[in-house]
């Protein structure tokens, strides 16, 4: 995964806060799949919300950097699992 890649949220999904955390919902034939719901913490929701499809990854990274007050190599680590696994997930895809 390059820290250049650009990512945009799939189509077919919905974010829904509560509280200090948020879902995410795929949304399949005009039907939420229950069994797919994501839960994201702060952090997660800042990263999903960075990720729009003209912000490259590091930029996002730095982004976590200021807003967190941590390091570079922990952001990184952090926005890297959350893409993986949303990726895969068919959550978000890589822009092109």
């Amino acid at each position: 995964m390059s820290d250049e890649a650009i990512y945009r949220h799939s189509a077919d999904v919905v974010l829904r806060r509560i509280g200090e955390e948020a879902i995410l919902v795929p949304i399949r034939n005009r039907v939420g799949d229950l069994d797919s719901i994501f839960t994201l913490n702060e952090t997660a929701i800042t990263i999903w919300e960075a990720l729009d499809g003209n912000t490259a990854l590091h930029a996002v990274i730095e982004r976590i950097c200021q807003e967190y007050d941590v390091v570079a190599d922990v952001a990184a680590a952090d926005a890297h699992e959350i893409v993986t696994r949303l990726t895969e997930a068919g959550l978000l895809e890589e822009a092109t």
